[in-house]
């Protein structure tokens, strides 16, 4: 199954969003961008629901979120796969976090929204669930 453009450009805008609401510090703006029932994981965690996803931001470290162009694959009419990789650079200390996402989306009555995301760090060694110190 092929993307429309249509897709296209709102999956892009989406994720777009979630760079920037994280970069504003707008939780609030980036748990809107995920389905109410929607499973994060990251570092070796997972967080589950709206709830969830605010007490991940909540303790996360503010920076600078650079997102790649992602990598569209429909899994159905109203179901997307995407691949896309991230540079962080945290905002205090200017440490940089190199990692790959894989996030689930389905279209909602409000929009393309994130069902499930799944974070790795690029190492040394490969993919981890941690990035390297």
């Amino acid at each position: 199954m092929l993307v429309t453009p249509e897709d296209h450009a709102a999956i892009s805008d989406l994720l777009a969003r979630y760079c920037i609401t994280l970069d504003l510090d707008d939780v609030e703006g980036w748990v809107s961008l995920f389905t109410p029932d929607a499973r994060y994981e990251v570092y070796g965690r997972t967080f589950d629901g709206h709830e969830g996803l605010r007490k991940m931001a909540g303790s996360a470290p503010g920076g600078l979120h650079l997102g790649g162009v992602p990598v569209i694959e429909m899994t159905g009419a109203d179901r997307a796969r995407t691949t896309r990789n991230l540079l962080f650079a945290e905002r205090t200390e200017g440490i940089s976090r190199h990692a790959v996402y894989v996030d689930e989306l389905v279209r909602t009555p409000d929009g393309w929204r994130i069902a499930a995301c799944r974070c790795r760090f690029i190492t040394a060694d490969g993919l981890a669930d941690r990035p390297a110190r």
